[in-house]
């Protein structure tokens, strides 16, 4: 029960990894003195962030006060049978989970909805059926002298490459068809997965098509919606909570983004509209919302993409905007992605292992 309660005091960075730890989307806030106030969802934690809110923020301002609650002799009196009728009759409020509260407001008790908990099985089996391609074809510059010898995908983390990691974590959320994008040092590569247990398909590119060409070569065979990952992303988020968030909000693309913070060890100066100093922001953060280069997307954006051309992910984007597609943002804690494309974030991982 305590992994769903969080106290009022607690940041929007604390909350966000909280709710993505947990199966349930869901979290019970409670005061210092541990009583009950209100409810905060991940989707309250995303829409604040996309909308400009600090990480290091309290979550005071986004709890919804208005929870549904049950009291403490009222639930003594319920039946098993009578609290799956309470949950059924507010299917339509999406709620999760209800609180049970003694006289004191304090949370003696949490009923989990049985229905939420289907629902997180049948959409872990619908990722079954969505495929992963990881874009694999390029020559890894930022990570010489390593691919002068081998291509980035083999990068060594922890005795496995990084492709392999990769594939471990989609597999492990019920995606079985893999789709592989190769041109640099391919031979390599297909030789290392020859024998393993996965289910590759290797996408062979003619030259080189940047981060997102290789993909125009799927074009007829993609009947689902499908995640795109760059070959140096490492997360650990939930898959099914972003199918889900993809999903609902009717996507065409959805991008995992990073909630990034930096704290300025400078005096920031700030400038009227004349250019005269209208005052000093002492060591600043700054927040900022990174792209961590794992996308969901719908089959039919891959009309957008020409045919054995160069394309990078940036210029597809600019022209999805164009054509009033709706681009969605899935934001996640920073602690929860590792870009391993760069040699300071490289050895980290290996520091801590």
């Amino acid at each position: 029960m305590k992994k769903l309660i969080i106290t009022n005091n607690s940041t929007i960075k604390e909350s966000l990894l909280r709710l993505e730890k947990n199966s349930q989307k869901c979290l019970m806030v409670v005061n210092n003195n541990d009583n009950f106030l209100g409810t905060l969802t991940d989707g309250d934690i995303r829409r604040a962030i996309i909308m400009g809110a600090n990480i290091n923020n309290k979550i005071g301002p986004y709890i919804k006060k208005k929870s549904f609650t049950i009291e403490e002799e009222k639930y003594k009196k319920l039946s098993i049978g009578k609290i799956n009728q309470i949950f059924r009759e507010y299917a339509a409020s999406k709620i999760d989970l209800i609180p049970v509260l003694n006289k004191k407001r304090k949370i003696i008790d949490i009923l989990e909805t049985q229905k939420n908990f289907k629902q997180d099985i049948r959409i872990e089996n619908r990722l079954n059926k969505i495929p992963l391609i990881l874009m694999a074809g390029g020559k890894g510059n930022r990570l010489k002298p390593f691919t002068d010898i081998f291509p980035k995908p083999l990068l060594p983390i922890n005795n496995l490459p990084a492709a392999e990691h990769i594939f471990n974590f989609f597999n492990s959320s019920g995606v079985k068809k893999i789709f592989v994008s190769v041109n640099f040092k391919k031979d390599l590569i297909k030789s290392y997965f020859k024998d393993k247990h996965y289910s590759i398909q290797y996408i062979e590119e003619k030259k080189m098509l940047g981060t997102i060409g290789a993909i125009s070569y799927l074009k007829k065979k993609m009947k689902t919606d499908f995640f795109v990952s760059n070959c140096d992303t490492l997360l650990d988020i939930n898959l099914n909570k972003f199918y889900d968030y993809h999903k609902k909000g009717n996507f065409h693309v959805t991008l995992v983004s990073a909630v990034k913070n930096y704290l300025l060890p400078y005096g920031s100066c700030e400038l009227d509209k004349n250019g005269n100093l209208k005052k000093i922001i002492e060591k600043p953060n700054l927040n900022y919302l990174v792209n961590t280069g794992l996308y969901l997307m719908k089959p039919e954006i891959i009309n957008f993409i020409p045919h054995n051309k160069h394309m990078d992910m940036d210029e597809l984007i600019q022209i999805l905007k164009k054509r009033r597609k709706k681009i969605g943002i899935f934001p996640v804690s920073e602690l929860n992605w590792t870009d391993v494309g760069e040699w300071s974030e490289y050895n980290k991982i290996i520091l801590k292992s």
